[in-house]
């Protein structure tokens, strides 16, 4: 009877292995398939991953600095306050626009067995995580070999790894919300942009909640984006400088949209993958 037992709990923890190596493949292979198709295979589409945001950071700064004559509210390089603004907001925003399409482009892999409408959602999500995780660090890295200014460099490596774990968990869900959606409506994905678009506006990309005064304030900080952005920035600039985060809120609507958007992906199933 003690060796059945035995023999029962291994034989399922090896089909446990056996499956997650199994996912894992497929995940990986769907990495490769999905960087072909997103960069394509000349180095002008991975070098693009670096041009966009750059050259929205130049623009800004030339508007701001030179044709508004905006000062920098904190520290001493704008150039480091607007790209600390921009980097976590272009992680939520390309992680819960790329990942809207990823079930629609895939249909005929979705016939595979082996292949879930998740494992498609990852595979997207960790290209994209990891490509603008990379071309933050060469912004950044780029930046202090050109000014040596030390602020650069992270001063709260911890608290900045886990405000860009929690963003990745906010794209990751609201694009899972999105790729749901979009099975309903074909032009969802324009409807997003409009919607969420002028929040680039509202979420503290090239401002501090402690300058806009109240009530205004008060219903900036509903925003949970601005609160992912100050406590993004947390990992470069002191506390006083995020006094109106609230970590506690971000984290609350990170965790709730990766389970709303891991529901409705469940429940909507069949929906999902119903032929176009």
């Amino acid at each position: 009877m003690f060796l059945d037992g035995t023999s029962t709990q291994s034989g399922l923890r090896q089909a446990w292995l056996n499956a997650a190596r199994l996912q894992i493949r497929v995940v990986s292979a769907l990495v490769r398939r999905e960087t072909r198709a997103h960069f394509g295979e000349s180095r002008l589409g991975y070098l693009w991953a670096i041009i966009e945001p750059t050259l929205h950071l130049a623009g800004y700064v030339v508007l701001f600095v030179y044709i508004l004559g905006r000062r920098v509210p904190v520290g001493g390089s704008i150039v480091l306050f607007m790209l600390t603004g921009m980097l976590p907001y272009f992680l939520y925003n390309k992680l819960a626009s790329y990942l809207t399409s990823a079930i629609p482009s895939n249909k005929t892999l979705l016939n595979l067995p082996p292949v879930k409408p998740l494992d498609v959602l990852l595979s997207r999500a960790i290209l994209e995580a990891s490509t603008y995780l990379l071309v933050g660090i060469i912004m950044l890295t780029t930046l202090f070999l050109v000014t040596g200014d030390e602020q650069t460099i992270p001063r709260n490596p911890l608290g900045l790894a886990i405000a860009t774990a929690v963003i990745v968990l906010f794209g990751f869900g609201l694009g899972a919300i999105n790729s749901t959606v979009q099975a309903y409506f074909s032009h969802w994905a324009a409807i997003f942009g409009l919607v969420f678009g002028p929040l680039y506006l509202l979420s503290g990309v090239w401002f501090l909640p402690a300058e806009v005064p109240p009530p205004l304030r008060d219903y900036l900080l509903y925003n949970p984006i601005l609160h992912l952005v100050l406590w993004f920035r947390t990992g470069f600039y002191p506390p006083e400088v995020t006094a109106y985060l609230d970590r506690g809120y971000a984290l609350c609507w990170a965790i709730g949209v990766l389970i709303a958007g891991l529901l409705l992906q469940r429940v909507m199933r069949r929906k999902i993958l119903e032929p176009s």
